[in-house]
């Protein structure tokens, strides 16, 4: 009988999850990447180097930002566009004030 090398047991399953403290990091890390670009793209009207007449303004490269989490800080590239408009949920307006992370 053939084993199933997809299958892994509890016990490694938890030493990989435990055993690597930038795991979990790495993982939110791509997550809010993704949801970055993802509310660039619903800000915009348009996926990267996507035309169309729904679009509303352009995309204007990448502002390096860090965000302070339980799991650790995650280094992110936050879009901006041309006229300066984009806003992230994931880091407040405010200025001047104490920054709070809405991450776990």
């Amino acid at each position: 009988m053939t084993k199933d090398h997809r299958r892994v047991d509890a016990g490694t399953a938890q030493e990989i999850l435990l055993g690597d403290p930038g795991f979990l990091r790495e993982i939110a890390e791509r997550v809010a990447q993704q949801i970055l670009e993802a509310e660039m793209t619903e800000h915009i009207g348009a996926a990267p180097y996507e035309r169309g007449s729904s679009r509303t303004v352009h995309r204007n490269g990448l502002k390096p930002r860090a965000l302070r989490t339980r799991v650790g800080t995650l280094n992110l590239l936050v879009p901006q566009d041309r006229e300066g408009t984009f806003s992230t949920r994931l880091f407040p307006a405010t200025r001047g004030t104490k920054r709070h992370s809405v991450w776990p």
